[in-house]
């Protein structure tokens, strides 16, 4: 199989992986996404429910594939060889969605971005991107993520039918589904969930990062509404898919020199089930990943939030312990 696989890459936030569902186009961030496979043959046991059109034994994992043109209003077509599978991964999750064809990957420019003017129900679509006077819809992989968790109302849909039965294209299919099951990325895939991938991000002129499991995603700064009478390191909130999100100010907070922020600045999401928080930094650079050994512990620092560091390439990173952070007493309101 041509399978793109992007488990061992660095990758700049803004790229997107660039494909195709019938006549529309569609992207997701390529932090979300785990590999890209020609379509093989998927099991359909008969109590799966009908809006997924399969499971597919991926690195001794079953995982749930799904359609989205059965979340969306889009004409169910036939599928065929020549489709596509993109592995998705969220904080938790690993699944995968059908497409026609994969375009490209490119990076997205945040001037060519537009958020929808209306949230829809299922949340599916949050923004969409113009580029050479094509609307691109950005998918939410974690809307995706709850259809498997919550279910969703069903199509009347015989999905069986919608796979080529011709003997050539089952034999393509099934071939396929035998040399996946041969491919061996178990290390791979513990390197998803593993704790050695960080976020590299600025505050002032120095380079800090953050373990990636803490982080959910990224946004613009540019969105931020004030609140009044809170402490001077809260700069207000914003609202990233129907939920309302604290922006904190990082320098402010861990008492760093007070300089200004520029149109690059980025809000980072928490990944947390307890607190709705973001953190406003200078910049954020990559994804990377480090060997164990290149972490080393700090007994004595200047500041409490900065507990390790990484030593790589005779370059010093340091780690913010972002635990420490969202458990601070100063985030939350003391309602005596």
């Amino acid at each position: 199989m041509n399978n793109l696989t992007l488990l061992n890459d660095n990758h700049n936030i803004n790229q997107n992986i660039y494909f195709s569902i019938g006549k529309n186009k569609y992207t997701l961030p390529i932090l979300n996404v785990l590999e890209v496979m020609d379509l093989p043959q998927l099991d359909y046991p008969q109590k799966l429910p009908s809006n997924f059109i399969g499971i597919l034994k991926y690195n001794n994992l079953t995982i749930n594939v799904l359609d989205i043109r059965f979340y969306l209003d889009i004409e169910i077509t036939p599928y065929s060889t020549s489709d596509k599978l993109i592995i998705v991964k969220t904080d938790e999750t690993i699944f995968a969605i059908i497409v026609d064809k994969i375009e490209d990957v490119i990076n997205f420019e945040n001037n060519k971005t537009e958020h929808l003017p209306f949230t829809s129900d299922n949340k599916f679509i949050d923004s969409v991107y113009k580029i050479n006077k094509e609307t691109i819809f950005v998918l939410n992989a974690y809307a995706l993520e709850n259809v498997i968790r919550n279910g969703y109302p069903e199509k009347n849909i015989d999905v069986c039918s919608l796979f080529p039965t011709d003997k050539t294209s089952v034999d393509i299919l099934q071939n396929r589904a035998i040399l996946l099951l041969k491919k061996n990325n178990l290390t791979a895939i513990s390197k998803v969930f593993s704790d050695t991938k960080f976020v590299a991000f600025s505050l002032n002129n120095t380079v800090y990062c953050a373990n990636l499991n803490y982080i959910k995603e990224f946004c613009n700064s540019k969105d931020i509404i004030p609140l009044p009478c809170t402490a001077e390191y809260i700069l207000g909130i914003i609202t990233i898919k129907g939920d309302f999100i604290t922006v904190v100010d990082l320098k402010k907070f861990l008492n760093l020199s007070d300089t200004n922020y520029s149109n690059k600045s980025k809000v980072i999401i928490i990944n947390s089930s307890n607190v709705k928080l973001g953190f406003l930094v200078d910049d954020v650079y990559e994804i990377f990943s480090v060997n164990e050994d290149t972490i080393n512990n700090i007994e004595y620092s200047e500041n409490e939030f900065i507990t390790s560091e990484i030593i790589e390439n005779n370059t010093v990173k340091p780690i913010l312990n972002i635990e420490k952070i969202i458990s601070d007493e100063r985030l939350f309101i003391n309602e005596e």
